[in-house]
C-alpha cells in the first residue's frame, strides 16, 4: 500500500485507519485535531464519521506510558482551546479556524466540547503494554 501524506481535516474519520510516523513528525498534533473532529461530527460525506462521537465513544492507543499522558494533556488542552474558540467565534489555530468556519451553529459546538472536557478523566488513551515474557 502507497504512502500519502496526512491531511487531519480531511482525513475519513470511519472505517480502520494506521497512522505510522517517525518521532517529532507531529503524531500527538494530528491525534488531537482528529479528536476534535471526531467530537464536533466534521467532515464532509466521504470522510466524516456517522455522527459526532462522545469521548467515552474514542479510543486511542499508543505505544508508551509518557506519550499516552502526553496525549490525555494535548487533547484536553485541544478541547479546551476549541470550545474557548467557538464561544468567541474565531480562532488563528490551523486545526481549530476551519472548524469555526465549518460550523454554524457555535453554541452547540462549543456544548459538545464542554461536555467533552467534564468527561476527559474517563477518555480511554490506553497504552499497548507487551513484554518479552508474552511472544
Amino acid at each position: 500500500m502507497p504512502t500519502q501524506p496526512l491531511q487531519p481535516m480531511t482525513f475519513p474519520l470511519h472505517g480502520l485507519r494506521l497512522i505510522e510516523a517517525s518521532a517529532g513528525t507531529g503524531k500527538t498534533f494530528t491525534i488531537a485535531g482528529l479528536y476534535l473532529r471526531l467530537l464536533l461530527g466534521h467532515g464532509s460525506e466521504e470522510t466524516a464519521h456517522a455522527s459526532p462521537l462522545s469521548v467515552e465513544k474514542i479510543l486511542v492507543v499508543t505505544f508508551t506510558e509518557a506519550a499516552t499522558q502526553e496525549l490525555r494533556d494535548r487533547i484536553r488542552a485541544r478541547i479546551h482551546d476549541a470550545r474557548l474558540a467557538f464561544s468567541r467565534g474565531e480562532s488563528k489555530d490551523p486545526v481549530i479556524a476551519p472548524l469555526i468556519a465549518e460550523f454554524s451553529d457555535h453554541k452547540h459546538a462549543e456544548q459538545l466540547l464542554l461536555q467533552a472536557e467534564r468527561q476527559m478523566d474517563e477518555a480511554a488513551i490506553y497504552t499497548i503494554h507487551a513484554s518479552a515474557s508474552a511472544c
